[in-house]
Parts: C-alpha cells; structure tokens; sequence
C-alpha cells in the first residue's frame, strides 16, 4: 500500500512576515494544524495570500483602550488569485489551517460561498460563544485544546453530507498524487464520472476539481521551495510537470504575483525554516 501523503502547507508570508511564528501539526479531522505569529511592530502589515485550496481561521487577539482583550476572528476561505490580508499592528495571532473542505462546522456558510472571500466569524451567530470562548484563553495550548473542543461539537451537530465524503476521497487522491493528475484520471480512480465529479465539486464547494489538482500541486511545489528540497528552478519545473520553463514561471506568477526566482531569493534572504518553531 503506498505511504499516505499529507498536505501540509501553509500560506508562506505568515511565516515570512509575521514575528515568533510556531506551529504545532495535527493532521486529524480535517485539521491540518494549529500555528501562530505577532505583529509587534508599530505599523499594519499587509499580508500576501497565494493561490490556496485550504482554509484558514484567523483569531487577531488585540487590545482596547482600556487595555482589554480584543477578538476579531476571521475565515480566509480557499484563495483562488493572490490577495492580501491585514496583519494590525501590536496584535498576535492563532490560526487554524484547515485542509480542503473542512470548514462545513460553521453553520451558517456553504462553503462554496466562501471561496476568495474573508469572513468575519465572530459576527455569526453560531460563531459568537465559540469566539467568546476563545478570546478568554491566553496562550497556544489553551486556545488549541478549546478550539478542537469546540471544532468537535460543532462537526458532531452540522453532521455531514455524502457530497462531503465524496469530496473528501477525491482530495484525498488528488493529494496523495501531489496535485499532479487529470480529471479523466480522477474518473477511473474513483469510478465516478468527471461530469458527476465536477457537479460536486463546484455546486457544493465552489472549486473545480481541476482548479484544486493546481491549487495542491503549488502547494506541494511552494513547500519544496521554502526546504529548499531542489538545487535549481529548472528541477523544480521539470519534478512538478510543467511543460518549460516559461510555463513553470507563467503558473507561478498566476498563483502569487511573483517570479519563481523573487520568491525564492525572498526564502533564501529571511531563511524560512529557521523562522518557523515547532511546538
């Protein structure tokens, strides 16, 4: 039986920009894992999104001017274009990576509606104790621990949908593929028809099942990039498929705004695996 592969990846400027980034890895339930980061400076920063097929929640712990715990608690749904998000000065940050599909929880939202979009959280009303909850715990584990008691219950109470597992087994291969393989291959390896594969994919989650294969395979691609696991772009180009190199730096550039070798001279620059802690 092949080894499972698991997508763990995450958007990369959290890491780059952000101060004190930790992460600990879950990879259960939908869950990817639980990471946070600050911005101690004295000035907004805005974030680079890159093109992403999994989700983010986003909790912005910040102070009034009484000096009281604030909480903004955001939803970064699958990102289909580069976009920016706004990291606020003196504040700190614990997010949930969630993998494809899994925020179906929230009550009020069909996924599909929150595909390229930033929802605000603690404005809905099955949300408001979750957060209330939250804004109450005062350092990783603790936020962790409430958070996937509270991710537990919600999952148990909304249920799921057979679309939902389907999509699920289909991600499943097209991850386990590194997002490197055609709809007409999902079709004979899942025995559904790419029509039927399609209908659920973008009625129930908003996304093609093509538009995800690319969003996976960069993914898979960026985490190389950031371990530095190739010597050359050229290998890189060559190890993911693309037809040359003027394609690779095409692609790349649709799915953050850059050049290959911007982002990479960017990694290399901030060293990106000496700014990440595990905890």
């Amino acid at each position: 039986m092949k080894e499972k592969t698991d997508l763990i990846s995450i958007q990369p400027y959290f890491v780059l920009d952000g101060k004190n980034f930790c992460q600990r890895v879950l990879l259960q339930n939908g869950i990817s894992h639980f990471y946070s980061f600050c911005n101690s400076s004295s000035e907004d920063i805005r974030i680079k999104l890159f093109v992403d097929g999994c989700g983010n929640i986003i909790f912005e712990y910040g102070k009034d001017d009484d000096g009281k715990t604030t909480l903004r608690t955001h939803l970064i749904g699958s990102t289909i274009e580069p976009r920016t998000f706004c990291v606020r000065k003196n504040c700190e940050y614990f997010c949930v990576r969630l993998q494809p599909c899994a925020a179906g929880f929230i009550r009020e939202l069909d996924q599909k509606d929150t595909v390229g979009k930033i929802v605000i959280l603690d404005e809905l009303e099955s949300m408001k104790d979750f957060c209330a909850m939250m804004m109450e715990m005062k350092n990783f584990d603790s936020r962790m621990q409430t958070f996937l008691e509270c991710y537990s219950k919600a999952r148990e109470a909304s249920g799921e949908k057979s679309s939902t597992e389907l999509f699920r087994q289909i991600a499943d291969i097209i991850i386990q593929r590194r997002g490197m393989v055609k709809v007409s291959e999902l079709e004979k390896l899942s025995g559904y028809s790419s029509r039927y594969i399609n209908h659920i994919f973008g009625n129930e989650f908003g996304i093609s099942a093509k538009q995800l294969c690319s969003s996976v395979k960069f993914q898979f691609l960026l985490d190389d990039m950031n371990k530095n696991k190739s010597s050359s772009l050229t290998k890189i180009s060559s190890e993911y498929k693309f037809y040359d190199q003027s394609h690779f730096i095409h692609e790349f550039k649709n799915c953050t705004g850059t050049t290959p070798s911007e982002y990479a001279d960017e990694v290399m620059k901030k060293k990106y695996r000496e700014c990440i802690l595990n905890v």
